[in-house]
């Protein structure tokens, strides 16, 4: 096979990322930044990050910058907290990440993308791709929650007798074993929907206010507090987002959906109770806010809040390579600790990569391991308390709407009065192709 990397230099750390989201890109840029001479080669099969979901971004992720003194890194990594600060602490993953490839390339960082570049094995010191080959000291692989690199480290190192030989990515299984992990659990089910609208709008609890006359009667239509955001993507149109919880039953029915493949509601696997949350939902949101939903715009995401911990993060070959495992692969949190976690944990590793050598990088694996797992007990600490007040909540919203005594809700014939407003929800949900057509 070809070798696609640059060879090893005895003189300098080699130091390669299988992944290219915003974790791997992080973690690259502290390494780089730490020692300019470490060469980095980074590894992408997609040709375009496909996640544009909004994050939030903890402002403290930026306090590593105080380590470096690289003047491309801090003018780059100010510019970009200066736009999250903007934007009240949320970001587009898509453009977090792309901002990040940006000041990569200005840093002398070389990165692949492509199929070709598709990992299908792991040995002692070389990873192979589709098309070609290359060289590691040290592997960083940020490959998403279901890694199939973190079942190739664990082979590794559940192999007392292994040698080094190929770990065939083809070979190992596409689900994800209980036995990779520390601890994993569902906490939480939702589901994310996507419209636009035309022209500006804004949040329906944009204040104190509205929030006790609007918001909290919504939610409790919506049987779940719900998580808006609303982005402008140009001057005729506006970007809206929700987020609320649905139950077990409701989430396996939407099964085949994902963040790649969103679904629509114009699919009859989307069930009427989901589409009348939406209709209730837009039919309040044009009311108050005058918001006009554009038809067949919606993108319905569900997916799972869960926490999980990889068994091993870290492994040292034979011959002395170090081989991690880092994002989504080692931690998962829910409620926007995952990323933001792995961005504290992510420039640990960067700077420890950036100020070892090749003699120490055994050293180096023990100590990211040990502080990775610490993290991850502390954050999920925090997201299990965190689950404990969402699951109170529920209940309340559950109970609330049984009491007869209640004020501040819509009742149904309010609700129904308000979805006659929308008249063209109805008719494109249910025909699509009339309106689609005029017919």
């Amino acid at each position: 096979m070809p070798c696609i990397g640059k060879p090893l230099d005895h003189r300098t750390l080699k130091v390669v990322y299988v992944g290219m989201g915003p974790n791997a890109l992080w973690s690259a840029l502290q390494t780089k930044a730490k020692c300019a001479g470490t060469e980095i080669e980074m590894f992408e099969k997609r040709t375009e990050y496909v996640r544009n979901h909004t994050v939030s971004i903890d402002d403290k992720c930026f306090r590593s910058l105080k380590h470096y003194d690289n003047k491309i890194l801090k003018d780059g990594i100010s510019q970009l907290r200066e736009k999250i600060i903007k934007q009240k602490g949320h970001i587009s993953c898509k453009e977090f990440e792309t901002d990040l490839k940006l000041i990569a390339e200005k840093m002398g960082i070389t990165m692949h993308t492509g199929g070709d570049f598709e990992v299908t094995s792991i040995n002692d010191g070389k990873v192979k791709f589709k098309s070609g080959e290359a060289l590691f000291d040290a592997l960083v692989c940020a490959d998403g929650a279901h890694s199939k690199s973190r079942k190739a480290l664990l082979k590794m190192a559940d192999n007392p007798n292994y040698q080094g030989e190929d770990i065939d990515f083809s070979e190992l299984s596409s689900t994800d074993e209980d036995s990779e992990f520390q601890a994993k659990k569902d906490l939480q089910y939702r589901v994310r929907i996507k419209y636009q609208v035309q022209g500006p709008t804004k949040k329906l609890a944009n204040s104190w206010l509205n929030f006790c006359r609007y918001a909290y009667a919504t939610f409790k239509v919506m049987l779940s507090p719900v998580e808006e955001r609303v982005r402008k993507l140009n001057e005729k149109t506006s970007e809206v987002t929700i987020d609320f919880f649905i139950s077990k039953e409701e989430y396996d029915s939407l099964s085949g959906y994902n963040l790649g493949n969103a679904g629509k509601l114009s699919d009859t696997k989307i069930s009427d109770f989901l589409k009348e949350k939406l209709k209730n939902w837009q039919a309040i949101k044009h009311k108050f806010c005058q918001e006009i939903p554009i038809p067949g715009t919606e993108e319905l995401t569900p997916y799972t809040l869960s926490i999980f911990h990889a068994r091993k993060v870290h492994y040292v070959t034979p011959s002395g390579k170090l081989i991690c495992i880092a994002g989504d692969a080692a931690t998962s949190l829910p409620y926007f600790r995952s990323l933001n976690n792995f961005l504290v944990v992510g420039a640990d590793l960067g700077r420890k990569l950036g100020s070892t050598t090749r003699s120490k990088l055994a050293k180096t694996g023990k100590a990211y391991e040990k502080y990775a797992s610490r993290r991850a007990r502390w954050e999920g600490f925090k997201a299990k308390l965190k689950n404990f007040l969402v699951n109170v909540l529920k209940l309340y919203l559950w109970v609330s709407n049984k009491v007869f005594w209640q004020t501040n809700v819509w009742k149904p014939e309010q609700l129904k009065e308000l979805r006659k407003k929308l008249p063209e929800r109805e008719a494109y949900w249910h025909h699509p192709s009339a309106v689609l057509t005029g017919g």
